[in-house]
């Protein structure tokens, strides 16, 4: 007798250590039709709050986007679309000297040369200021013409000085280290009343 009470002493107190909400899942109610698995039974427990849940709003990762990564993507891609231009190369032509036909003509740039300086001065009055504007238009005129004429692959270097007619003596010279069987030169005069010109253009073909 006391062995059998001990042991439903112990059942007893066994019983009483069981958590309520466990005894209430693990026990189905007599009567119940409960057609839902796994909500019942020794299986089933309480989906605890400090557990990770997916969220709604989110995705099911749970997690939200970072915006900083985001823009760190968007800017490395339009960065990368920009520096991912093909540069354009050309293969060397190891030429060392013009064509006959695209060699320098000193005679074709004077005639255009004389032609310039008579419709821009004639009829001008010397005024210092005045002239030395003209005289840098002149220079653009000039060097712009003589690209037209078609003499690729040379640089050009275009000076005109204006000055004023008082029946002066004027000597000009000049002197340049080149290759006188590409290079060469154009020079053209106007005077005319108080006011006279000269116009010169080197030429020297880059190899």
């Amino acid at each position: 007798m006391t062995d059998q009470l001990t042991m439903e002493t112990l059942e007893q107190h066994h019983q009483d250590n069981i958590p309520r909400q466990r005894r209430r899942s693990s026990i189905k109610p007599e009567g119940s039709e409960s057609t839902t698995q796994g909500l019942t039974g020794p299986n089933f427990r309480r989906m605890s709050r400090i557990e990770p849940r997916a969220s709604v709003q989110y995705g099911l990762a749970g997690r939200r986007p970072s915006q900083a990564s985001r823009r760190t993507s968007v800017s490395w891609t339009s960065q990368g679309t920009k520096h991912n231009v093909i540069p354009v190369r050309l293969q060397n032509t190891y030429r060392m000297q013009p064509e006959s036909k695209e060699k320098f003509n000193p005679s074709s740039v004077e005639k255009m040369m004389k032609g310039v300086l008579e419709s821009y001065l004639d009829g001008e009055v010397y005024e210092h200021k005045m002239c030395a504007n003209l005289a840098q238009n002149l220079s653009d005129v000039i060097k712009s013409r003589v690209k037209d004429l078609g003499f690729p692959r040379y640089k050009l270097v275009c000076n005109v000085l204006i000055g004023e007619n008082a029946n002066q003596a004027l000597i000009m010279t000049s002197r340049c280290l080149w290759n006188s069987d590409t290079d060469n030169f154009a020079q053209a005069h106007f005077s005319k009343g108080k006011l006279y010109a000269i116009a010169t253009v080197f030429a020297t073909y880059f190899e």
